[in-house]
C-alpha cells in the first residue's frame, strides 16, 4: 500500500516539474526574441520586400524580348521555383542574423554584466544555454518558414491582379497540390538544414561562452588561421576540406545529380530524403551539437567575467 502510494503521488510531481520545465524554456526562448528583435525582424522585412517585389512589372526576360507564352506545366514549375526562391532568399539573411546571434548571446551578457542578474534566477546555465540554441535551430527557421509560404502566397496574389488587369505576363499558375508539394519540400529542407547546421550553431555558443572579447573575430579568423598553420607546416589541407564539407555535403546527398539545365528543375520531386535522412554524418553532427552545447553551458557556469 505504501508503495503504491507513493508512486501515485510522485505521478503528479514529476508531470508537474515537467510542465515546468517546459513553461521555464519557452519564457527564456521568448526572452531571447525580445532582447535580440533582429531574429524575427530582418526575415520580416525580407519577406515583406519579397512580396512588394511583385508590384514591379517584369514584362521582358534578360535579353529584351518579351516573355513567351508558358504551358500548364511550366506555369506549376514557376509556381514551385517561386516558392523556393522565396525561402531561400529569407533564409539566407535569417541565417546571417542567427550567425551573428550565436556568437553573441552569451558574450553579450558577460559584456553588460547581464550574466550576473540572470544567475541570480533559479534558471541552470544548461536551461539557458539550451534555450539560445532551441531558438537558433527550431524557433527561427520555423518562422523564417511561415514567413516564406505568406510572402510567395502575397507575391502570387499581388502578381494575379496584375495578371487581371494586364499589367504582368501569365507565366504562372496556382495549384493546391503542386503548391503543397512545395510546401513539404521546403520545411523537410528546413528539417535538414537544422539537423546539419546544428553542430555550427553549437560550436558558435562555446565561442560566445567562452572568448573574452570579439568572438565574431574569432569564428573567422580561428578555422583561417589553422588553415594556414596545416597548409605551411604539413603541407595538408585537412581543416580546409572539414570546412567545406560541412558546409554542402548533405546537399551533394539530397541532389547527387543536381546541375544547370532546366530540366534540374524537377529536383523539387526527385530528392533523395531517405538518403538524406539517413546520413551518418548528419546524425554524428547532432551528437557533437549535444557534447558542445554541455561544453557551453559548463564554461558559462565558470566564466563570467566578473
Amino acid at each position: 500500500m505504501n508503495t503504491e502510494t507513493a508512486h501515485l503521488s510522485a505521478a503528479p510531481v514529476s508531470a508537474a516539474a515537467g510542465h515546468e520545465t517546459r513553461t521555464t524554456l519557452i519564457t527564456l526562448m521568448r526572452r531571447e526574441f525580445w532582447e535580440h528583435r533582429g531574429l524575427w525582424l530582418v526575415p520580416t522585412i525580407v519577406a515583406g520586400l519579397l512580396a512588394l517585389a511583385t508590384l514591379v512589372s517584369v514584362s521582358f526576360d534578360f535579353h529584351g524580348n518579351r516573355v513567351p507564352t508558358l504551358g500548364a506545366d511550366q506555369k506549376l514549375m514557376v509556381l514551385n521555383m517561386s516558392q523556393m526562391m522565396f525561402a531561400l532568399i529569407i533564409y539566407v539573411a535569417a541565417a546571417f542574423v542567427v550567425g551573428f546571434y550565436a556568437l553573441d548571446c552569451l558574450y553579450a551578457e558577460r559584456k553588460d554584466r547581464s550574466i550576473l542578474f540572470w544567475k541570480s534566477l533559479p534558471v541552470s546555465d544548461g536551461m539557458t544555454v539550451l534555450s539560445k540554441f532551441l531558438v537558433a535551430v527550431v524557433a527561427v527557421p520555423l518562422l523564417v518558414f511561415v514567413l516564406a509560404l505568406v510572402s510567395q502566397m502575397a507575391a502570387f496574389l499581388i502578381w494575379e491582379l496584375r495578371v487581371a488587369t494586364g499589367n504582368a505576363p501569365d507565366v504562372v499558375r496556382f495549384d493546391a497540390v503542386a503548391w503543397l508539394r512545395g510546401v513539404t519540400v521546403i520545411f523537410l529542407i528546413t528539417v535538414l538544414s537544422s539537423l546539419w547546421y546544428a553542430p555550427v550553431i553549437a560550436a558558435s555558443l562555446v565561442l560566445s561562452a567562452w572568448i573574452k572579447k570579439n568572438p565574431l573575430l574569432w569564428s573567422v579568423l580561428g578555422p583561417l588561421l589553422l588553415v594556414v598553420f596545416e597548409y605551411v607546416v604539413f603541407r595538408t589541407g585537412y581543416v580546409s576540406s572539414v570546412i567545406r564539407y560541412r558546409s554542402g555535403a548533405l546537399w551533394k546527398v539530397l541532389a547527387p545529380h543536381n546541375g544547370h539545365s532546366g530540366e534540374n528543375l524537377r529536383i523539387l520531386s526527385d530528392l533523395n530524403w531517405a538518403d538524406a535522412f539517413t546520413f551518418p554524418n548528419l546524425w554524428l553532427g547532432v551528437v557533437a551539437a549535444a557534447a558542445l552545447l554541455w561544453a557551453a553551458a559548463r564554461i558559462r557556469r565558470y566564466r563570467d567575467d566578473t
